[in-house]
């Protein structure tokens, strides 16, 4: 049995209001082609399937022309829901989907179903965890002494392991994986991820063992972690910030006949890589050393002491996708703030902004203790600016 491991495609996403809608697409393409080079059973995806919780119409064409090649290959698909989800939008049809080859994990609200997946004589349990949102997770059971357990990420993922580990006693011997979307302990992290203050989604990599493979989705650098060989994140396929200048890949899973997982990274060849570019204007638009990069996404950091007049349209004749261009040293520059791409949000207060974030992150509107903490952060950080 072959297994491919991957996650946070984030379909519709854009790279600094650039859209990625090509290069999603080819990487979807190579993938259904890795699938017959390597006769490939089933495509794990971990989570953050698409970019919005509401995406746009062109995101949902695309995905579905992926999942559609992807079985035409003659992979099946196993889907978990992650942060970036509508649980409940990707969760629709998941049963009609289920008779096609298409398995949609999605629901939040409640434990987890562990199956027996069997495919060429062999034998794999699995259980898929969508991320959960600990306000909307069942209620985290109290300790043994009777007493009450937080509502946080890894309470409510310890729980769900627990139940999925009581309905596992009856696979036998069959090595178990298990999907789930969560920022692990031990993790390196990319400017493009999202994180609760004060790290309070973070959760232990201990709580996974056991498996004989768990496989990741959020953070978007492959790797493995620290001290617990057996817990991996795939990454996501493409470049999603200018923090993300590793290598992209997919994990290969083949499991051999005495039950054990060997592993294979698959680099995927698709998508723009990114660089930070710091130096003078002239040298920028100039210098011979660049030219390797002229097809990158740019983010350029001009480090000249005066204003330079419409650097982004000038750079751009020689860096046809600069997404982003800041000045090093804003004083130094005399410029008033920060120049295209830099992401800044004009024109909303703090609680709005927070307000749009949550729904872009859970595609829905906050409950009423969110607004009332958020309110209360905002109010701290304006008495301490007037002191």
């Amino acid at each position: 049995m072959k297994i491919i491991h991957t996650s946070d495609w984030h379909i519709g996403r854009e790279f600094e209001n650039e859209s990625l809608q090509a290069e999603q697409s080819s990487f979807l393409s190579w993938l259904t082609e890795q699938i017959k080079i390597h006769a490939v059973d089933l495509v794990v995806v971990a989570g953050d399937i698409y970019d919005k919780a509401m995406p746009k119409g062109e995101a949902v064409t695309l995905l579905d022309r992926g999942l559609d090649s992807i079985r035409s290959a003659g992979a099946e698909i196993l889907l978990i829901s992650g942060n970036h989800d509508n649980a409940a939008r990707l969760n629709f049809g998941a049963q009609r989907q289920r008779s096609s080859g298409v398995y949609i994990y999605a629901q939040d609200e409640s434990y987890p179903t562990p199956f027996l997946y069997e495919k060429n004589g062999q034998k794999v349990g699995f259980v898929a965890i969508p991320f959960l949102d600990p306000q909307r997770a069942p209620q985290p059971m109290p300790k043994e002494s009777g007493e009450s357990r937080p509502r946080t990420h890894q309470t409510v993922l310890e729980d769900a392991i627990f139940k999925a580990r009581e309905q596992m006693q009856g696979f036998g011997d069959a090595p178990t994986i298990c999907v789930a979307h969560a920022y692990v302990q031990g993790s390196e992290i990319s400017e493009s991820e999202r994180h609760s203050v004060g790290n309070a989604d973070l959760v232990e990599a201990s709580i996974f063992d056991g498996f004989t493979y768990t496989a990741l989705g959020h953070l978007h650098r492959p790797q493995v972690i620290p001290g617990h060989e057996a817990v991996a994140y795939s990454g996501s396929p493409l470049p999603y910030s200018f923090s993300e200048d590793h290598a992209k890949s997919v994990r290969l899973i083949e499991l051999q006949p005495d039950g054990t997982l060997v592993f294979e990274t698959l680099s995927i060849p698709v998508g723009r890589p990114v660089i930070v570019l710091t130096d003078s204007f002239d040298k920028l638009l100039n210098d011979p050393k660049y030219a390797k990069y002229e097809n990158y996404w740019v983010s350029a950091k001009l480090a000249d002491e005066g204003v330079i007049e419409e650097p982004m349209t000038r750079l751009r004749t020689r860096f046809p996708h600069i997404a982003a261009l800041a000045y090093a040293d804003v004083r130094r520059s005399g410029a008033e703030g920060p120049l295209e791409g830099a992401g800044v949000v004009d024109n909303q207060t703090p609680m709005e902004v927070i307000l749009d974030f949550i729904n872009d992150l859970q595609g829905r509107d906050p409950y009423p203790f969110e607004i009332e903490l958020a309110q209360s952060g905002i109010n701290h950080l304006i008495k301490e600016d007037g002191e």
